[in-house]
């Protein structure tokens, strides 16, 4: 699922995942077990040996909204809360049984510290995190059909990997829209 976690497309993240696979503890997650819970502090940073997780929020109102996926061959964790200590503000559940190598702030925070190399990365991280939000954002000022075509554009292959359901609730509408939107495509 290359192209969904586009903050990852501009970096050279070798080495952070190299230091994942070497300090952090690989652990084995079953599908519906959480990574994390909305509301708790995030410890620990994790890169997906194997599997997929699902980003959740719950909002006032009690209704559950997808926000987010971490897949094989990419990061999982809460970055703001995970870096500032305070509470998370979504969930993170395996969608899949999963290995993850994690990693702790303290490991993360001592090798960015190390020089000005490290520093650029974890810098670079920020950077491309927010320009997936930024994206995202603009991304609402548009229509649903738009917002379906540009995700499909993207990730091809998500609507092989997660239910219709899920893609409507990523986007924000109905899975009765985006049966509507699949069906006009398709004419």
């Amino acid at each position: 699922m290359n192209e969904f976690n586009t903050y990852l497309n501009n970096l050279d993240y070798s080495n952070i995942k190299d230091l994942c696979e070497e300090k952090g503890k690989l652990h084995i997650y079953r599908k519906k077990d959480f990574f994390i819970r909305q509301n708790e502090i995030e410890r620990f940073a994790g890169w997906v040996k194997e599997g997929t997780f699902q980003y959740t929020y719950i909002d006032e109102e009690g209704e559950e909204h997808i926000v987010g996926y971490s897949f094989t061959n990419e990061f999982v964790c809460d970055y703001s809360s995970f870096m500032k200590s305070c509470l998370s503000a979504v969930s993170i559940q395996a969608l899949t049984d999963c290995s993850v190598y994690e990693i702790s702030r303290h490991d993360i925070i001592e090798y960015w510290e190390t020089n000005m190399e490290t520093q650029r990365s974890g810098r670079y991280i920020a950077e491309n995190l927010y320009e997936m939000v930024y994206d995202r954002l603009l991304d609402s000022y548009c229509t649903p059909e738009i917002r379906y075509q540009r995700l499909m554009k993207r990730c091809p292959d998500l609507k092989d990997t997660v239910p219709l359901k899920s893609i409507a609730s990523f986007l924000g509408v109905t899975p009765e829209t985006v049966s509507r939107i699949r069906r006009k495509l398709k004419k």
